[in-house]
């Protein structure tokens, strides 16, 4: 009964994480925070994640597989580099030193992709061959995490724009020769 109370609430911690997460991308705004409430939300989520996860895992070891026990402890620990760096968005956000808001977006993005990280690896542990599954779910995450985190910076002015994003279209007049 305790493991399925403790799968409910970090299932139930998981989801609103991934929501709260897209909340708080955004930098907030010199003049007022509007997104505070949502960075508490999203750190509280973390924090529950990480002690069900915990929990789960001291009381499932004795009969978790090798791979399993190597899996979840790696979870545990990317857990807790996701704490430490959701914790080190809200002081970015509180001090507002120059340069604040790539490392903002960079510390919220690596905990929101490792929310992403621990869905897509359930399934993958689950597979009839989790040591292909896993590294493949892994580097699936990041790949799109990756193309989609650079789209944002470059939308909202944190990263440059490179000479490949600045290629014309195809129906440009330079692409079609003339």
């Amino acid at each position: 009964m305790t493991r399925q109370i403790l799968v409910l609430v970090h299932a139930c911690s998981g989801l609103p994480g991934l929501i709260a997460g897209v909340a708080v991308f955004a930098p907030p705004d010199a003049k007022r925070d509007l997104i505070r409430g949502w960075r508490l939300a999203f750190a509280g989520l973390i924090v529950v994640l990480t002690a069900t996860l915990v929990a789960l895992i001291v009381t499932d070891w004795p009969a978790l597989a090798a791979a399993a026990r190597l899996a979840f402890t790696g979870l545990a620990g990317l857990a807790g580099v996701m704490l430490i760096r959701v914790w080190m968005a809200h002081r970015l956000a509180d001090s507002r030193k120059p340069g604040w808001r790539r490392r903002y977006v960079a510390h919220i993005y690596f905990a929101y992709v490792s929310l992403w990280i621990g869905f897509a690896i359930i399934p993958a542990l689950r597979s009839p061959a989790p040591g292909l599954w896993i590294p493949v779910a892994v580097a699936g995450v990041l790949f799109v995490g990756t193309v989609l985190i650079h789209r944002y910076e470059r939308r909202i002015g944190i990263r440059a724009v490179t000479a490949h994003d600045a290629r014309p279209a195809s129906g440009s007049a330079r692409a079609s020769g003339v």
